[in-house]
């Protein structure tokens, strides 16, 4: 064997080497905040969320303003700074109601004429004003792509002196975000080593055409080709409608949107570290449904404007759009685990 033949060998067996041990570094880095994904703070933020004093967070409302200090406040804590903006808020203008139909995975298909008019308390249809709240961690590096978390907190509010509390649809979802910025804000605070600027956003008016989620994407400022995606978490919490026999699942849609390797990511962390979950990404198996599904939430709002997003859910359930959508329905320990796989994953593709 020539000296330059050997050289060559050596040279590849080290390359090897050092990126697999740089994979192994980074697939185990994430080990070091799993720890603050507690089921303390997940139930923290579900009791305020489903307070009979927030009174089912109707978007519009005074109580989904407090809804929106809560986040604002804990995002403030979490170390996130304001994005594009002196304020974590990001107010926008409710459309006035024309006799339309609400949306969401939530939309009963009721009329949100009345049911506007019933929890803000105007007898016209005259505009009030909602709020997002939208906070970020920039990247190591100034040319990084985006990637944006989010979940909308509006629900139906009290309506006739029936309170809807909104655990599943969508407390679970906040949860989850919360539990998601929080562990990144830690490691941006530490190690300030992200490889993409994460933006965490909290969605208002989701029941009334996507409306907080379409202000946003409509004002991003971003490139979509600097997007690498958009996770949406709706209704995360809930094990009453289960793909299989298996009542540890979760359905992932839009996944094929993501580049090959993106994609692995999420099989990989859910075997890897022991998650366990059987996740679906067929919407139990029919394609049409799965179509009309997709288009339910504020992931919409993103893919309408050519942005790869995904949608994390546990699916409608009996309970959703009921009174009966209480925290004590939840299965946490699972929520905890779906929270833990989009933690892992999203460290993975970041």
């Amino acid at each position: 064997m020539s000296v330059r033949k050997f050289f060559a060998i050596a040279l590849i067996l080290f390359l090897f080497a050092t990126a697999s041990a740089q994979l192994y570094a980074q697939v185990h880095s994430s080990s070091a905040y799993k720890y603050l994904i507690s089921l303390e703070e997940i139930l923290r933020h579900l009791e305020f969320l489903t307070s009979e004093e927030i009174a089912g967070r109707a978007a519009g409302t005074e109580q989904a303003k407090q809804v929106a200090d809560y986040i604002a406040g804990e995002f403030e804590e979490y170390g996130l700074q304001p994005f594009r903006s002196v304020s974590f808020y990001q107010p926008f203008t409710l459309p006035a109601p024309k006799g339309g139909k609400t949306t969401g995975l939530s939309g009963s298909g009721t009329s949100y004429t009345e049911q506007y008019k019933k929890v803000t308390g105007e007898s016209s249809a005259q505009s009030c004003k909602g709020y997002n709240v939208v906070g970020y961690l920039p990247a190591k590096k100034k040319n990084a792509g985006y990637i944006i978390v989010g979940a909308h907190f509006d629900h139906i509010g009290s309506i006739d002196g029936r309170f809807y509390p909104g655990a599943d649809d969508n407390a679970s979802g906040v949860a989850a975000l919360m539990e998601l910025a929080k562990t990144f804000g830690k490691r941006y605070l530490e190690k300030g080593d992200l490889g993409h600027n994460l933006v965490f956003a909290a969605f208002d008016g989701n029941n009334y055409n996507l409306s907080g989620s379409r202000h946003f994407a409509s004002r991003l400022g971003i490139p979509a080709s600097q997007i690498t995606c958009v996770i949406n978490l709706d209704q995360m919490g809930s094990t009453l409608a289960p793909v299989g026999k298996n009542e540890e699942y979760l359905l992932v849609l839009g996944v094929d949107k993501l580049k090959k390797w993106q994609q692995e990511q999420l099989w990989f962390a859910n075997e890897y570290f022991g998650i366990g979950l059987h996740i679906d990404n067929s919407y139990y198996g029919s394609p049409e449904f799965y179509d009309i599904f997709y288009k339910l939430s504020d992931q919409q709002s993103f893919t309408e404007r050519g942005i790869p997003a995904l949608l994390f859910t546990s699916g409608i359930t009996k309970l959703t759009n009921k009174e009966g959508d209480r925290v004590e329905t939840l299965n946490l320990d699972v929520l905890r685990r779906r929270i833990e796989l989009i933690y892992r994953f999203l460290w993975l593709i970041e």
